[in-house]
């Protein structure tokens, strides 16, 4: 089977461990992130994408990535998506 393939725009988690003054702290924002996968499943959580299709088996697929769905800002379909 074949997946559509999507760039999913997320805004992510991550650390500093530079020191840093409360004042500045305050204003972290989330890491914006473009993210390009075969979209696998989508549900009340969010996007779960693939970077790879193989044959080996009829849905086989590896490398999962899950993207929350409240974190999402913009999901655009690059291919159409297959008939089953």
């Amino acid at each position: 089977m074949h997946y559509p393939i999507i760039v999913v725009d997320w805004g992510d988690a991550f650390i500093d461990t530079d020191d840093f003054d409360v004042k500045d702290a305050a204003k972290t924002t989330p890491v914006m992130r473009r993210t390009v996968g075969f979209l696998i499943a989508k549900n009340k959580h969010g996007y779960v994408l693939a970077t790879d299709e193989f044959a080996k088996k009829k849905d086989g697929v590896s490398a999962k990535m899950f993207v929350p769905l409240g974190m999402v800002k913009r999901v655009t379909q690059m291919t159409p998506t297959p008939e089953e």
